[in-house]
């Protein structure tokens, strides 16, 4: 048990540190980079599914329907871990900061971070499909750059990050099956319906 007051403790002392790495006069710029990986996904998935479209084939078509339901999926994992674990620390942002979030967070278990499930998730999927090392980079940079913002504007602690990093790429890993049978029994109906507003 002391192992894990250890790392809790650790953990704390990881998050008082961190607020102090960039000045409260940048908070806006904090709130704005710490759903950036968020943003940048929801665009990468519709350009994938219109360049699928404007190409006329269904293979970018079914891989958009891949990532999609890998992270509702994995989204699914993160709301019973979420809701199902009493909550047994103070959660990030009920801890006195200095940077304040300017978007309001709801005050709940931080453990793990959606976030972090999110960017693995993503990461997962991309490397499934394109193996573009370059690719990979970029959206793991984007990522970093999330999840450093969002302990450093209070959001989550440093260990929420690394256990939403470890459930999510092992949840994306697992239902992979479960992700290609849902698209093989759902693209065609999908995609016909797509078709009918030119999309």
């Amino acid at each position: 048990m002391n192992i894990i007051q250890s790392l809790l403790d650790l953990d704390l002392s990881l998050l008082n540190e961190a607020r102090y790495l960039v000045d409260p006069k940048y908070a806006t710029i904090i709130q704005l980079l710490w759903e950036f990986v968020v943003l940048y996904g929801a665009v990468f998935l519709v350009s994938l599914w219109l360049y699928g479209t404007f190409q006329k084939d269904y293979k970018y078509k079914r891989i958009a329907l891949s990532v999609f339901y890998t992270i509702v999926l994995v989204f699914l994992v993160y709301a019973v871990i979420n809701l199902g674990i009493p909550k047994w620390r103070l959660g990030a942002m009920e801890i006195p900061w200095a940077i304040a979030p300017l978007i309001p967070h709801p005050i709940d278990n931080s453990f793990p971070s959606g976030h972090a499930l999110f960017t693995i998730a993503f990461l997962v999927w991309v490397y499934r499909y394109f193996y573009k090392i370059q690719l990979l980079l970029f959206i793991g940079a984007i990522g970093v750059v999330t999840l450093v913002s969002r302990v450093i504007g209070g959001v989550h602690y440093p260990g929420d990050i690394i256990w939403g990093l470890i459930i999510g790429g092992i949840t994306a890993y697992f239902l992979k099956d479960i992700v290609d049978f849902l698209v093989l029994k759902t693209s065609p109906i999908i995609i016909k319906i797509a078709s009918w507003f030119k999309l």
